[in-house]
């Protein structure tokens, strides 16, 4: 008989508990069996017998690799180079206007950087347009593995699809993932103007000495309960400067919170 290593009713309370405290992430009920069958390759790859246990070796205080992949399996990753392509659009017509100065761009939950690849690669190419652009990009998220692939910058033919042929012979270079074809990033100028690093977003306080032009935040407070976001997205505007730009994810929004925002178009919000 296989050992039982679904959630328990307590175990999932103490869990999502802590999770919402801590993170901001909001759990409902129903996703208990989505969070089993995240953990169960963990606990097969630890020989540990049940979700009980697992909790007690991953918070022993002793096992600090293991909690960053309890960390990278309770958050989602899904993302893509150039989701949503209307605020990339956007983002290039309104260039003109912010650079006059290096423009400071935050990907607050780049994930495994997709988006801050993109950012890179749309900025490089208006160079030609914009001789004197200048950028940082800052690409932060609460998972280390995730940030870890976002710096190998490796990824498969799949996870290119938005790329166009013309960008990956341009920008990347063809390698091997074991015995897998892939393509891994190929620009020392983007890469030397990306600085990675890990924050949670519901932290008091962003240990973050820049103020933004753009901030990228998809996908992201649609995980955290109704309070959270509004508290996440005064601290992201406290970042970002007048006049500057926040980017949104498709089934997010900042109507209706009164912050000092105006709506510019669908998911993207203009600092007053």
């Amino acid at each position: 008989m296989s050992p039982k290593k679904d959630i328990s009713t307590e175990d999932f309370s103490k869990m999502t508990s802590y999770l919402a405290e801590k993170y901001g992430l909001h759990f409902k009920p129903e996703k208990v069996t989505m969070l089993e069958s995240r953990f169960l390759k963990r606990l097969n790859a630890l020989h540990i017998e049940n979700f009980k246990q697992y909790l007690d070796y991953v918070f022993s205080g002793k096992n600090n690799e293991e909690y960053k992949f309890f960390i990278d399996l309770v958050t989602t990753h899904k993302t893509s180079f150039f989701r949503e392509q209307y605020q990339f659009d956007y983002l290039k017509s309104i260039l003109p206007d912010f650079a006059k100065r290096r423009i400071n761009i935050w990907s607050a939950g780049c994930s495994t950087g997709e988006e801050v690849y993109t950012l890179g690669m749309l900025l490089n190419e208006e160079k030609s347009n914009l001789n004197s652009l200048d950028y940082k990009i800052v690409g932060t998220d609460v998972s280390v593995p995730a940030l870890k692939k976002a710096a190998k910058g490796t990824y498969t033919n799949t996870e290119l699809m938005g790329v166009s042929d013309s960008l990956k012979r341009k920008y990347f270079k063809k390698t091997l993932v074991g015995n897998i074809e892939a393509l891994k990033f190929n620009n020392a100028e983007i890469t030397s103007k990306i600085k990675l690093g890990v924050l949670n977003l519901n932290n008091k306080t962003y240990n973050l000495t820049d103020t933004f032009d753009f901030i990228f935040c998809r996908n992201v407070i649609i995980y955290f309960s109704a309070e959270t976001q509004r508290k996440v997205l005064q601290k992201l505007i406290n970042k970002l400067k007048p006049g500057g730009l926040l980017f949104l994810g498709h089934s997010e929004t900042a109507i209706g919170t009164n912050l000092p925002l105006k709506s510019i178009k669908p998911t993207i919000y203009q600092k007053l």
